[in-house]
């Protein structure tokens, strides 16, 4: 920020457009703040924890607010590290002059407290029930940066070290005695194969890894526990320091998808590598239908990016229609102009992704008819028969968002989720708000594959997954993933910049 300094940004003053400081003044009252600059806060908050900002103007005909009211001599440079960093990550923009770093605090406060006021009205204005959504966001100073533009890859990684000894030491002071018999280092946990003494102990165990976790400085990690390969073993993997950590990029998912049989009816898709290293796909025509969950900043986006560039490379647009919703506007813009389009472009904002939703079951049930009038039942059996039927891959980026705004909406969702499959159409439903509300039961049972990463609450990981165990993944695309008939597999994701997509959509186009 040359030419800037902490007093210049402390002795300016700001303002928002003439909207948001009205949602501003409406939110003050809902939460009791006695000043703009509080809700501000909350908003620039909530807008840095998504991507790029929008290119629109927005008017500044807000009321002002001084720069000492907004941001404290404490905290002031980590909201400019924020502000800063976010928009070169997503716009490549540095913020050297004044002009711009206002033009940000603008943008930021218009489009976060638009949300927030969004949060405030889906959840029929209850003042708990709002509440908790903004402690459970962090919305004020998120832990969590924006994911970056660029591969999170350390320039240097340190070798994983062997803690077998620390480890048998933990394990007796929990009152389990073990003998490590190997192990492997994954690119983000050791697996230690350990042999038991008396097998009777295990229940011990399992209940005692929170105590391992502190007894081996994991931090807010924990180990995982699995059945080993021989009698009387059991796999441990103890998660280890990011500096150890090893990232997978694009270019091992291109590889792995060129060592593939090519096959025009299955839908596989590369999520990331399980935990020893390996690389983990699964059959989203089998599937039939999934949920990607889990809270800001800890993947999502990128897993849906991964998802879907595992499709497209192994499918042309003859083969492979996508059906892209994206209400935020913020993630799926990057697939404009591709010839994989169901309709021609991407479904941005609430009223255009219904519409989307509506036009996806008439053709539905086009195909079904379709379907009677050759006598077959599946998709599958018509394309023997000579109809070129494309499959299509239906991806919502915020489900919340649809199914708030518009409740009936969940029926439409629903047929789709229990008709869908044999006419060749597949649900991809991403939302970071994994809740009864936006998940319901009748969802719920038709949607069988899950990818769990990274929550907050345990209760919040039992409704994406049915089980707990995401609220202990370590971020950054660490997830579980539960597809049909499978057991429940800790996957790290394969990490996806918008040059990996650009690229792609450039090779295919």
């Amino acid at each position: 920020m040359s030419g800037l300094s902490i007093q210049q940004i402390l002795s300016a003053r700001y303002r928002t457009s003439k909207t948001a400081d009205e949602f501003t003044m409406s939110l003050m009252d809902v939460l009791g703040l006695s000043t703009k600059a509080s809700v501000a806060r909350l908003a620039i908050g909530r807008s840095l924890a998504l991507g790029a900002i929008s290119g629109d103007n927005i008017d500044a005909k807000g009321l002002e607010i001084p720069g000492t009211s907004l941001f404290t001599q404490q905290d002031v440079p980590i909201w400019i590290g924020m502000l800063v960093t976010h928009s070169i990550m997503y716009s490549n923009v540095p913020i050297e002059a004044m002009d711009t770093f206002r033009n940000q605090i603008r943008h930021h406060w218009h489009r976060g407290v638009t949300l927030l006021m969004e949060d405030w009205q889906s959840q029929d204005e209850d003042f708990d029930r709002f509440l908790e959504t903004l402690i459970n966001r962090r919305a004020e100073l998120p832990e969590t940066a924006p994911e970056p533009t660029t591969t999170p890859e350390p320039t240097t990684v340190d070798a994983p070290q062997d803690i077998s000894t620390q480890l048998v030491k933990a394990l007796a002071d929990i009152g389990v005695k073990v003998e490590v018999k190997d192990t492997i280092h994954g690119p983000r946990v050791t697996r230690y194969k350990v042999l038991m003494s008396d097998v009777n102990q295990l229940d011990k165990l399992k209940k005692g890894l929170e105590r391992l976790s502190l007894l081996l400085s994991l931090q807010q990690a924990r180990p995982s526990l699995s059945h080993g390969d021989e009698a009387k073993t059991v796999f441990l993997d103890i998660p280890r320091p990011k500096k150890t950590w090893i990232y997978n990029s694009f270019d091992q998912l291109d590889k792995w998808i060129q060592t593939i049989p090519h096959d025009q009816d299955r839908l596989l898709v590369f999520p990331g590598v399980n935990a020893m290293g390996i690389p983990f796909s699964f059959d989203l025509a089998e599937a039939p239908h999934l949920l990607v969950g889990g809270a800001t900043g800890q993947g999502k986006s990128v897993c849906l990016h991964a998802l879907i560039l595992s499709l497209i490379l192994q499918h042309s647009p003859d083969n492979l229609q996508l059906a892209l919703l994206d209400p935020k506007q913020v993630e799926l813009s990057v697939y404009r102009g591709s010839k994989y389009l169901y309709g021609g472009d991407v479904a941005t904002g609430n009223d255009p992704s219904k519409e989307r939703l509506m036009d996806l079951v008439e053709e539905m049930d086009r195909r079904y008819s379709m379907l009677e009038g050759l006598h077959v039942t599946n998709i599958k059996e018509a394309r023997k028969k000579g109809v070129n039927l494309p499959y299509i891959v239906v991806v919502i980026e915020e489900l919340a968002d649809l199914v708030l705004q518009d409740h009936d909406l969940e029926q439409s969702i629903v047929r789709l989720a229990q008709l869908a499959r044999a006419a060749g159409i597949h649900l991809v439903m991403a939302t970071q708000r994994p809740d009864a509300k936006t998940f319901s039961g009748l969802i719920r049972s038709n949607i069988p594959a899950r990818i769990a990463l990274t929550v907050q609450k345990r209760t919040e990981s039992s409704i994406i997954l049915d089980e707990t165990g995401a609220e202990t993944l370590l971020g950054a695309g660490d997830m579980l993933i539960k597809t049909t008939n499978n057991p429940t597999t800790r996957v790290h994701g394969v990490y996806i910049s918008r040059q990996d997509v650009e690229g792609v959509l450039l090779r295919k186009s």
